[in-house]
C-alpha cells in the first residue's frame, strides 16, 4: 500500500500508526474458551467438520468463506488504514471491525452448509441426545454451540 501524508497529520502519528499495524494481528475463528458442555473444544470440532476424518465427511466452511470474502475484507482494512493515518481511528479498532465481519460471514457460511447431508446414525445420534422428539437434520446445527463461537481477537504479535 502505498502511504502519501497530507499536510495536517505529523509524521511521529504516521510512523506510530505503521508501528501499531507491525505490532498487532487479526484472529477471526474459534477460541479455547469455546467448549462444548463434555469440555470439547469448539475448535477441535470445527477443525474436523472442515476437514473431515475418515469416518466424517467435511463440511467446510471457512475456506468457502475465505474465498467468497477475501477481497470485501482487505477493502474493509484498506479503507481502516486510511482512516487510521488520519487520525479517525485505531488500528485496534479497524481490525475489531473487520473481525466481527468476517465472524460474521463465517457464522452466515454455517448456516447455509446443506451438504453432504447427514448420515442417518449421525441424526439418531442427535436424537438419542434429545428427551423430545425432532432434531435438526442440517449438517453443523446441532445444539448452535459452533455457529454462536465464531468470533474474532485482536492480539498482539
Amino acid at each position: 500500500m502505498k502511504i502519501t501524508r497530507k499536510e495536517g497529520v505529523p509524521r511521529s502519528h504516521i510512523k506510530g500508526v505503521i508501528e501499531d499495524i507491525a505490532r498487532k494481528r487479526l484472529a477471526v475463528g474459534f477460541f479455547p474458551e469455546a467448549k462444548y458442555e463434555d469440555g470439547t473444544q469448539v475448535a477441535y470440532v470445527a477443525a474436523i467438520q472442515e476437514f473431515g476424518t475418515d469416518t466424517i465427511p467435511a463440511h467446510p466452511f471457512m475456506r468457502p468463506t475465505i474465498a467468497q470474502n477475501r477481497t470485501k475484507w482487505v477493502e474493509l482494512i484498506r479503507k481502516g488504514f486510511k482512516a487510521a493515518m488520519a487520525g479517525r481511528v485505531t488500528i485496534t479498532q479497524v481490525y475489531g471491525q473487520v473481525g466481527m465481519s468476517a465472524a460474521g460471514d463465517v457464522s452466515r457460511t454455517i448456516s447455509q452448509v446443506t451438504t453432504p447431508p447427514l448420515s442417518a446414525a449421525t441424526i439418531a445420534a442427535r436424537q438419542a441426545k434429545r428427551k423430545t422428539p425432532g432434531v435438526s437434520t442440517k449438517p453443523l446445527v446441532d445444539t448452535g454451540l459452533l455457529i454462536q463461537s465464531v468470533t474474532s481477537q485482536v492480539q498482539d504479535k
